[in-house]
């Protein structure tokens, strides 16, 4: 072969290479197009129920559904990172996923309500943030069972921007927390009457309002001319309010460990009454001991019913 065709084959061969290197990198550009490939961050829950950790995956997903169902149920599953666990518990549900332009709304299971406050927090943090980083979702809102989620006034909390979630360093939600200043009664030094005592206490709208006033009664007065009215072993095993009634269950300790007389049941049954029905939504409270009603409470008052307020004991 002479030394022109040799140089015309070697000069088609380099364009036949180069044309196949061009259409090899088209080729693989346009496939990686025609999968929609998404980056994805996911908010998973560290060991110590601390704090949130990202982990990213890529997806090949292009509809706004698909994108939001694979989150959400990789939220469920077991991240790839050691040390951390899933963000949404296996008990907790997801019953349904509603997209109302850049809202998300999620209908999640009455599990939720079992959660402790920060397992609350977490939850909701998990979810707002990973869904929000798509660019299409604004915020989120949440739903139990259908129903939304209120705070401890009763009303709904809405939507939820990543703008709202701010968490601190033991996982709290501080934009969800916010003072609240509650009406306590405490007993008088010679126990014949209850007496006011106001307190500011910061609170997390997404626990009940009554458990934080039964929680201060507990833990006692502080002015020192008061005497406690609740013996310090109780624990709030449950408390709920429908239709007007407050549903507070106490530990078995609450009747034990009390000192009894009838002046001190008085004092300690309506210290209770009288401070949760300073709350709008309250009008009559049922106690009930391990989550069982009893008949009487020391022998003197019939705990099977509802009481009322009685500001007969109030002094003046």
């Amino acid at each position: 072969m002479n030394s022109k065709k040799t140089v015309f084959v070697s000069t088609a061969i380099l364009a036949l290479s180069l044309l196949v290197v061009v259409f090899a990198g088209y080729y693989m550009s346009k496939n990686k197009e025609d999968k929609h490939i998404n980056q994805l961050k996911l908010y998973f829950i560290d060991s110590a129920n601390s704090e949130l950790v990202e982990e990213k995956r890529e997806v090949d997903l292009e509809s706004k559904e698909d994108l939001i169902r694979y989150a959400v149920e990789q939220l469920q599953k077991m991240p790839n990172t050691v040390g951390l666990k899933p963000a949404i518990p296996e008990a907790l549900k997801i019953n349904k996923i509603i997209i109302e332009d850049d809202n998300v709304k999620l209908d999640i299971s009455s599990y939720y309500n079992e959660m402790s406050p920060q397992e609350q927090v977490l939850l909701r943090a998990a979810l707002i943030k990973t869904l929000t980083e798509l660019d299409f979702v604004y915020s989120v809102e949440f739903l139990i069972d259908g129903k939304p989620l209120a705070g401890y006034d009763g009303k709904a909390i809405g939507a939820i921007t990543q703008e709202d979630i701010l968490l601190d360093a033991k996982g709290n939600d501080v934009a969800s927390t916010n003072v609240q200043t509650i009406k306590l009664y405490f007993a008088d030094q010679n126990g014949e009457k209850l007496v006011l005592e106001e307190r500011e206490i910061v609170v997390n709208p997404n626990v009940p309002l009554e458990k934080y006033v039964v929680e201060q009664l507990i833990l006692g007065p502080e002015r020192n001319d008061l005497e406690m009215t609740v013996p310090k072993e109780t624990v709030i095993k449950d408390i709920k309010t429908k239709d007007g009634i407050c549903y507070v269950d106490l530990s078995s300790d609450f009747q034990t460990k009390h000192w009894g007389g009838s002046a001190g049941e008085t004092l300690t049954i309506y210290s209770i009454i009288n401070s949760l029905t300073e709350l709008p939504n309250i009008k009559k409270v049922q106690f009930l001991i391990e989550g069982e009603k009893q008949a009487t409470f020391k022998g003197h008052y019939d705990f099977s019913i509802p009481f009322e307020r009685d500001e007969s004991l109030i002094a003046d």
